[in-house]
């Protein structure tokens, strides 16, 4: 939804301000041109085959990335927290068609859109600069996401993911944690079935309770023991 009101637009752009992404020149010129786009959860930011038509500042919130498959499978592919970039590689040209990217929970946008702003953005060496450490990031995690899978049994995977989920995605109340057990194997790389055991696992242990779709940690340090493994060896 894009937030028309004026106070409310103005209130947000200076809440979740991006001008130190740019230049001082271009953060003038583009600062009538911004957008406030708010998310519910489980509404889609951009959707897999429709051609983009903003860059978006993710300043609030939690998103996932789907990668739809040749043969029509689905793979959670990656989280994305508050602050990070979509839709860069279609305001590069590199791609012309977006990938479903979904609000985990609610989540705020500064959108700034490509008929309007593409020159301005692309001419401006500091944002240039500043979206080759987002490339750079986004990258890095990809690579440090493939090497866990393919380097550590998933034990210590799922630790890490819930020590960061508690500390990033926050916690329900009564310090419950909101999980969806097809999205989080996929994005594991392992099978249902084997995160379920490995869960089972964990609440056998004390390490954690679980009720249906949610869960709660209640042994931190049980957990960043498997953490410090992946970090050590």
């Amino acid at each position: 939804m894009k937030i028309k009101d004026a106070e409310r637009r103005a209130a947000c752009l200076k809440k979740y301000s991006v001008s130190e992404y740019f230049s001082a020149a271009t953060a003038a010129a583009l600062a009538g041109k911004m957008e406030v786009h708010v998310f519910r959860r489980g509404e889609y930011v951009c959707e897999e085959r429709k051609t983009p038509r903003c860059l978006y500042f993710l300043v609030d919130g939690r998103v996932k990335l789907y990668m739809i498959h040749q043969d029509g499978s689905i793979t959670l592919a990656q989280y994305f927290e508050a602050v990070s970039v979509l839709g860069e590689l279609e305001l590069l040209g590199i791609r012309s068609q977006s990938q479903d990217i979904q609000a985990v929970k609610d989540s705020v946008c500064i959108a700034l859109p490509f008929d309007s702003c593409r020159e301005l953005m692309l001419s401006d060496t500091v944002f240039l600069q500043n979206l080759s450490r987002f490339l750079a990031e986004k990258m890095l995690r990809s690579v440090d996401k493939l090497a866990a899978t393919q380097s550590y049994p998933l034990e210590n995977r799922l630790a890490a993911y819930l020590l960061e989920a508690e500390a990033e995605q926050g916690v329900l109340p009564g310090g419950w944690i909101r999980l969806r057990l097809t999205d989080l194997s996929q994005y594991l790389g392992c099978s249902y079935r084997h995160l379920s055991r490995v869960i089972g696992q964990f609440a056998g242990e004390g390490w954690i309770e679980k009720e249906r779709t949610r869960l709660r940690i209640t042994d931190r340090d049980a957990l960043r023991e498997k953490l410090s493994q992946m970090e050590t060896e």
